[in-house]
């Protein structure tokens, strides 16, 4: 404000009286505006909860310009000026740049290019307000003190007060004496105090000296020097811990530490104390490079697990480990590497040690896989090596595929010229058990023509497949390289019709699609060919216009048959967003089906299969159903069949229900029956209150196979969160019997409290609530 020296280059004052000036004064307290007065676009959850915002008033403003270059504009009641001083009295304003000041009398003095304000001082610049009694402003170098001092940065939703506040020349703003908080003017839920605190915007960091945290004005929490970070920048130091407390561990608590390293990688060491089992430490690694892509290596020790030395009774070590190596890198958009390998010391890690974690209780196995791509204009090829960790005692580890090399020609879709088509796979298999093992290549070549029009598509294909063999010694099979191969052709076809519709006052596009696909495949004898990775196809309505219906190359399928489906779409006609798609369709045979999984099994004798069909809409944009129908003709019988409904209003609740149903059939005998509802909701009670739940319930026993049930009270300043999971602890893989009074469930208690603006702990609920609600994501403030 009292920069007043003489500009350079045009030899005039840079400090003049503008009586053009309109004072730029915001009519809400600390630029806190109440929700009535905020604009509907700005109605967000975080605005309701808060029942008003922030809002800057120089958000807009260009920074570009550094303020030595701007001149000042002031202007105030009465002027004087005194040799180098000026002296302005009554509401004195000034504008320099992106810079305004305002109070009651200002002394600016020219030889040092400072003003001293006093009375009701306001100053302020983006995302920055201060206010005081008193200060001194260096106008040249940016410095300045304020006293008695309230301030405000609008971005990071925080405001605070100092005894006395300082900002140096390299913008770093010093608080004496000071508070800061998150919530709103008038509100003090809770509060950080320290004596000296040190704000860095541009860093997004503040640094805090003798520290307690205090909600509702009673300390909780002391420490002798605090950094807590202003925005999602990546910081070191020591995060916020967890609590829980579950029936497999007991009290369950641990404080991780973050580690910035570099830009480009870290490190999250995390101790993590159960109460019956000891200490587990874990290290997660992460680093990024442009070459080499994008690691997580991490990991898990627990030495000496008391319960589990209980559980095993002697019989094995009681030390319990984890091992993780995650990569995904694309290097030159043309190789793509991808690197996913999990190892634990036993079967019952998973659901012994990670009891926060739904998707870990559901594993039954873990993946070991690595792949190189290389994405050629023309040519797809993948180097792979596979294998899995069971974790299942009654269940053995399954081949593993070291290596499999496969190549792809992808020749161009171009309507109305001749596509080549060719694939070729080399796979090893290996077991760590007396099984079968050996090498499997397998190659299809052929050429489609594909015809496209507007009202519809032809496409013919023809193709030749043949696999081969090399096994190893065995007595289930009497050649050692057995092989087979058969020609393909299929011919598909579809009609688009579409006509336009009323609604309810608005227009549509309707469709009609009708599509017929015909299937050929010579019937080859493969007695004498092993099962390495082939499973049959669960049949839906997106089987009808597959060309087999086996997954893995130890089977070419034999047909002769004909699909027969059809679609009708629903199309917003002003938005183009598609409403509904409605299919229907069936397969119809001329042969048997004499090619199965497992050779000793029965041909498919049906002379047409099952009716399926899915429904998938979308009428809103708050509302999504989704289901998928399976009907047996011959037994006027449902086989199988699943809904799915979400509805997410404006208000942030989330309703989602699903059901899920599967028969026996003697297709597939070895699976289990499902007859299983499923319901999810978070819901707002107002705007402080909501409850969330979950159930999966079996229909089929009578009883919930897991539930989820939790409370939280969300304010402007905090959020709480209490939950409680329960689940059944199965052996991995196997069919629960709800019966056996020895199966097991499981429970956890959790505890999250968030202080906005710092953090909180017990974040494994907002883990848990992610995967058991879906549409659920943790509001950011």
């Amino acid at each position: 404000m009292g920069d007043c020296a003489a500009n350079e280059n045009t030899n005039t004052d840079r400090c003049s009286v503008a009586t053009d000036l309109t004072p730029e004064t915001p009519p809400f307290k600390l630029d806190w505006v109440p929700l009535e007065a905020l604009p509907e676009s700005l109605h967000d959850r975080q605005c309701i909860n808060c029942e008003g915002a922030y809002v800057d008033p120089l958000a807009q403003e260009n920074t570009s310009t550094p303020l030595e270059q701007e001149n000042i504009r002031a202007l105030a009641n009465s002027t004087q000026m005194q040799g180098n001083e000026i002296i302005m009295i009554g509401e004195a304003n000034a504008v320099q740049g992106y810079r305004r000041m305002r109070s009651d009398e200002v002394l600016i003095d020219r030889t040092d290019d400072s003003s001293i304000l006093t009375g009701n001082i306001t100053l302020r610049e983006p995302n920055l307000l201060l206010q005081g009694d008193n200060a001194e402003i260096y106008s040249k170098t940016g410095e300045a003190v304020v006293h008695n001092s309230q301030f405000v940065f609008h971005r990071e939703h925080m405001r605070g007060s100092a005894d006395t506040l300082e900002r140096d020349f390299d913008g770093l703003i010093h608080v004496h004496n000071g508070t800061i908080t998150y919530c709103p003017p008038g509100e003090n839920d809770w509060a950080v105090l320290a004596k000296d605190m040190e704000f860095n915007l541009d860093e997004g960091l503040a640094t805090l000296h003798h520290a307690k945290v205090e909600i509702e004005g009673v300390p909780v929490f002391y420490s002798p020097w605090l950094r807590i970070p202003l925005d999602d920048r990546r910081r070191t130091g020591v995060l916020w811990p967890d609590f829980g407390n579950d029936s497999s561990g007991g009290l369950d608590i641990s404080a991780p530490l973050y580690i910035n390293l570099a830009p480009n990688y870290d490190a999250l060491y995390t101790p993590r104390y159960i109460e019956e089992r000891g200490l587990n430490n874990a290290l997660r690694l992460r680093y990024l490079n442009p070459l080499f892509g994008e690691w997580l290596i991490g990991g898990a020790y627990m030495a000496d697990d008391k319960k589990y030395s209980d559980q095993i009774l002697g019989s094995g070590s009681n030390d319990r480990w984890l091992g993780v190596v995650k990569q995904n890198g694309l290097w030159q958009q043309r190789w793509q590497s991808r690197v996913d390998y999990s190892k634990a010391s036993d079967v019952d890690y998973m659901k012994d040690l990670e009891t926060s974690s739904i998707d870990a209780q559901r594993k039954t196995s873990l993946l070991q896989m690595a792949s190189l791509d290389y994405l050629g204009d023309r040519w797809l090829t993948r180097l792979r090596t596979q294998q899995f960790q069971s974790l299942a005692d009654d269940i053995s580890n399954g081949y593993e595929t070291i290596p499999q090399l496969t190549s792809t020609y992808r020749g161009r879709n171009t309507p109305f010229k001749v596509r080549p088509l060719f694939l070729a796979q080399y796979s090893n298999f290996d077991a760590q058990r007396d099984v079968v093992t050996g090498q499997r290549a397998y190659g299809e070549a052929g050429l489609s023509y594909p015809m496209l029009w507007s009202f519809g598509h032809l496409k013919p294909t023809l193709k030749y497949r043949q696999v081969n063999y090399e096994l190893s010694d065995s007595t289930l099979y009497t050649d050692r390289s057995p092989s087979a191969g058969a020609p393909l052709a299929n011919l598909d076809a579809g009609l688009i019709f579409d006509r336009q519709t009323r609604f309810a006052g608005k227009r549509f596009l309707q469709t009609l699609e009708p599509r017929v696909y015909y299937l050929y495949s010579k019937y080859e004898d493969q007695t004498d060919q092993p099962l390495f990775d082939t499973a049959e196809l669960t049949f839906t309505y997106s089987q009808l216009f597959r060309e087999t219906r086996f997954a893995g190359y130890d089977r070419l399928n034999d047909a002769n048959q004909v699909s027969i489906g059809l679609t009708s779409r629903l199309i917003d006609d002003q938005s183009g967003r598609n409403l509904l798609t409605a299919s229907l369709g069936q397969i119809y045979y001329f042969d048997d089906r004499k090619v199965r999984r497992n050779l000793n099994t029965a041909p498919q004798e049906q002379s047409a299969s099952e009716v399926a069909g899915q429904l998938v809409a979308s009428p809103t944009k708050q509302l999504a159903l989704r289901t998928s129908l399976v009907w047996d003709p011959e037994e006027d019988n449902f086989n199988s069949g699943f809904f799915e409904g979400s509805y997410q209003p404006d208000n942030g609740s989330i309703f989602n229900i699903g059901y899920s149903y599967r028969r026996l059939t003697p297709a597939f005998s070895n699976q289990q029956l499902t007859n299983e509802i499923s319901v999810s909701s978070y819901l707002p009670l107002n705007s402080n209150w909501s409850v969330f739940a979950s159930m999966s319930y079996s229909l089929e026993d009578d009883i919930s196979v897991e539930d989820m049930f939790g409370v939280e009270y969300d304010s402007c300043c905090w959020t709480a969160r209490l939950l409680q999971l329960r689940y059944y602890n199965n052996d991995s893989g196997a069919i629960p019997d709800f019966s056996n009074p020895n199966l097991e469930r499981e429970s956890t208690i959790q505890f999250q409290i968030l202080l906005k603006g710092m953090g909180g702990f017990g974040n494994r609920i907002t883990n848990i609530m992610r995967t058991m609600i879906r549409g659920f994501d943790e509001r950011e403030y």
